[in-house]
């Protein structure tokens, strides 16, 4: 139906539903395999190689910025009960326009970024192996991503078992490195020359040009690559849409992601930074496997090049999922093809799997012909960005959502302090307006830096939007919402109590 002429219709039949098959402690284990990926282990090189030391002030913030967005998130899906992912709430409350292009965009991102995942498997393999031929690197990463698409045309519980598997072995690994790194800090094993720490606090340097060796705006010009880097906690809450006991499993799960990707970022960085010189750090090798190889410890300079496999796995695992549901979300809510609504009776999105993993071949396919004819190099670059833009887009729109559901709460009389059963802290309120503005900045920023990747992402914004427009006005937009039993939309929960 078309937006405000024939109303809204409500759609409660199907032949299937999301089933409530992961358990409350597996949410926030897929939350942390949904941010901790190979970009964390590759990324964080490229990052501090950009930023210097001052590349703990940029985590510091995006710390922030996340604490934020999963706040605002927990009060929506908890109040406003879900199972499409954002989109359902950007469409609810900032209109189907914006959600469309918001929701596309999310979904363009992991297309593309989990047959980069793939590709990265391979390469690491290759590295590790020392098999240096193109069968091998083609074959391992079409088994990766055949691997991939078998655990996600699976239950919805199968899923959850293997990647709350794969999240706690990166955890273990990186606790690992948080030991090994102190000890080396403070002389218990290690080679005996010590290479120093990033700050330098003597000589003539000051503390400022030590801490910005590249000056401080560079923490924000390049900002898209710490956010890109911790992305991925927004599948915290797709995930939590399908627990077992959501109101309980979600508060819970979003807070503590929050808290634990801080330890799991701040605590190594500040150890990478008092061991390993900023200017030795780049993203061709895991900056965690070359501070042991620079220490004389290549056992676990191995271990921690190995985990890079397991954690562009395990991301790439999550990316799909969390993009499957996405495409979900946009399909219930009017903003894809209808068909895609359907679910199996294990509570499987079925047809939205099939699109998403076919457009993820072509893209594997693609990618492989780029490596071998020298082209990836510049396009899984850009990816980087992209990534950063499209994801901090989902991040604002989440954010966003929550401060229009509150004001519309106040429009109707309620008191949101009162009649949200979760709720942000009445003392942070201001947050999701800031980290959303933050975001914004860092946004333009990369306007400035890089206009090509500024162009592309803007394309997978802009293009959905411009088909929904076109639509609308030839009367074939679909303006619905497709409810599971037990759900109610924003209006029914919440009626004007000041008619």
């Amino acid at each position: 139906m078309l937006d405000g002429e024939k109303g809204r219709e409500v759609e409660l039949e199907r032949e299937g539903e999301l089933i409530r098959g992961i358990k409350g402690w597996q949410v926030t284990f897929i939350g942390l395999g949904g941010v901790i990926g190979s970009c964390y282990f590759l990324g964080l090189g490229l990052s501090i190689q950009t930023m210097g030391p001052a590349v703990l002030l940029a985590f510091v913030i995006v710390g922030i910025i996340i604490y934020a967005v999963m706040t605002s998130y927990a009060e929506l899906l908890v109040n406003v009960p879900r199972k499409g992912s954002f989109i359902s709430y950007t469409k609810e409350f900032l209109g189907p326009q914006w959600s469309i292009g918001m929701g596309w965009a999310f979904w363009c991102n992991w297309v593309a970024y989990v047959p980069s995942e793939a590709v990265a498997m391979a390469t690491v393999l290759v590295y590790v192996t020392g098999i240096d031929s193109n069968t091998f690197y083609i074959a391992t990463a079409i088994g990766a991503m055949a691997a991939i698409t078998i655990i996600n045309i699976s239950a919805v519980n199968v899923f959850a078992k293997i990647e709350s598997g794969l999240a706690i072995t990166k955890v273990v690994i990186i606790i690992l490195f948080a030991i090994l790194a102190f000890g080396i800090w403070v002389g218990l094993w290690g080679s005996e020359e010590f290479l120093g720490g990033s700050v330098n606090f003597g000589g003539d340097s000051s503390i400022m040009d030590s801490f910005f060796p590249n000056g401080a705006l560079i923490v924000f010009t390049q900002m898209t690559l710490v956010l890109v880097t911790c992305q991925g906690t927004e599948i915290v809450g797709l995930a939590a849409a399908e627990s077992q006991n959501p109101e309980k499993s979600v508060p819970k799960a979003c807070r503590s992601v929050t808290w634990r990707l801080l330890g799991l970022y701040i605590i190594p960085i500040i150890l990478v930074l008092l061991v390993y010189p900023w200017d030795l750090a780049n993203d061709e090798n895991p900056v965690f496997a070359d501070i042991m190889n620079q220490y004389d410890m290549g056992f676990f300079g191995m271990v921690m090049s190995a985990v890079v496999i397991v954690a562009a796995f395990s991301c790439a695992n999550t990316g799909f999922y969390g993009t499957v549901r996405a495409m979900y979300g946009l399909a219930t809510e009017g903003l894809a093809p209808k068909f895609l609504t359907k679910v199996t009776k294990n509570g499987n999105p079925r047809n939205c799997v099939w699109f998403t993993v076919a457009c993820m071949w072509v893209v594997l396919v693609l990618g492989l012909v780029s490596e071998l004819t020298g082209a990836l190099e510049t396009l899984y670059g850009s990816l980087l960005s992209i990534s950063g833009f499209t994801g901090t887009l989902a991040w604002i729109g989440i954010c966003m959502s929550q401060v229009v559901m509150r004001k519309r709460l106040k429009e109707r009389g309620y008191d949101p302090n009162e009649c949200l059963k979760a709720r942000v802290n009445k003392n942070l309120l201001w947050l999701p307006v800031a980290a959303a503005i933050v975001q914004t900045v860092c946004l333009v920023m990369l306007v400035i830096e890089d206009q090509l990747v500024f162009g592309i992402a803007t394309a997978a914004v802009v293009v959905p939007m411009i088909v929904r427009y076109i639509n609308v006005k030839r009367g074939k937009a679909r303006d619905v919402i497709m409810l599971d039993q037990g759900e109610k939309s924003f209006d029914d929960l919440f009626p004007p109590l000041n008619k």
